[in-house]
């Protein structure tokens, strides 16, 4: 997979034609957007975007629920449209998501929201492609800070997840592929990042820190590319596990976890290259659960406080070498 690395292009930065806009003076109920709304004070009750390439810009101002019955998101983005912005919208206190883009949309844009108390995730993109998801903010939700389930091509960047300690600050699901999680901020959630069932996807200049559990957790995702990251703080630093098979994993950095900076467990043919692991509570790199022909080049690590790095010999052809390690065992 090769992709031009943060295009302003690509992502629209700087680059949104002023609006024509129709301004929406409302208070309370559901609220159906059919073409380019601009809020001028706050709104409670469900917001509905039912058109092609309209925008919808909160300008600032707060959508709060509970909502009513029916709808997935306190903003909904009905399924199947194009084009659609959200943007500048402060969404809270709904039973259910934040955002919520419908299936089956194409070239949607979510930028510089905050999605904050809401009783399921703060943000889910549901089975579309071509998002663009930019400079939001998703916290202290019921579930996950910005979710995408069966996304393709999107780019996540830049945005701010933290304290979402029921689940994980970002998580790619159900098949999503070809996407890019680039720059992000995921901090004191359950977990930082996590990948399940997906492939082809990149993970870059991402940070995640103090989370209660992995930093960045990729399971039965073969093909990613994870690279310059930062993993510090948290119980675990990255984890590939159960058939996360071939992927790339270089330039990361895993420090001062509570337990291991970086784990491979039940899965093959990995590529770790350039990574640091160092002043973790337990072990710096650990190859374990039959993991097999995984390739650990060039590595560094020191001061964990059980071992540097540990082959447990249950799997085969793992090749260690020019690492640069203090205490090891099992190579």
């Amino acid at each position: 997979m090769t992709r031009s690395i943060f295009s302003a292009a690509v992502l629209g930065i700087a680059l949104l034609p002023m609006l024509s806009t129709s301004p929406a003076h409302a208070s309370s109920g559901t609220m159906v957007i059919t073409t380019d709304t601009t809020l001028t004070e706050d709104h409670q009750g469900n917001i509905l975007v039912n058109a092609n390439k309209v925008t919808l810009d909160c300008a600032g101002h707060i959508v709060s629920g509970p909502g009513v019955p029916g709808f997935n998101g306190g903003i909904e983005v009905a399924g199947g449209l194009s084009g659609v912005t959200v943007r500048r919208c402060k969404v809270t206190g709904f039973d259910v998501n934040g955002i919520f883009g419908g299936g089956g949309a194409t070239d949607g844009r979510f930028e510089a929201n905050l999605a904050y108390n809401n009783g399921n995730h703060g943000m889910h993109l549901d089975v579309g492609s071509g998002y663009v998801v930019l400079h939001n903010t998703c916290r202290a939700n019921g579930a996950i800070g910005i979710v995408l389930t069966g996304g393709t091509n999107s780019w996540i960047v830049q945005n701010t997840v933290e304290d979402n300690r029921n689940w994980a600050g970002i998580a790619l699901f159900s098949d999503s592929h070809d996407n890019i999680v680039l720059d992000n901020i995921s901090r004191r959630n359950a977990l930082g990042y996590v990948l399940d069932v997906v492939q082809d996807n990149e993970l870059r200049l991402n940070r995640a820190e103090f989370n209660l559990t992995q930093g960045f957790f990729i399971r039965n995702s073969p093909t990613t590319l994870v690279e310059f990251n930062t993993a510090n703080d948290n119980l675990i630093g990255i984890e590939i596990t159960e058939g996360s098979d071939s992927n790339r994993i270089r330039g990361n950095v895993m420090d001062r976890n509570t337990g291991d900076g970086f784990r491979i467990f039940a899965s093959n043919k990995n590529h770790v290259e350039g990574n640091t692991g160092n002043a973790n509570g337990g072990i710096g790199f650990l190859v374990f659960g039959g993991s097999s022909t995984n390739t650990l080049n060039r590595n560094s690590g020191h001061r964990n406080g059980s071992l540097d790095a540990l082959d447990d010999g249950s799997g085969s052809g793992n090749v260690w070498t020019k690492n640069h390690f203090g205490k090891t065992s099992g190579f």
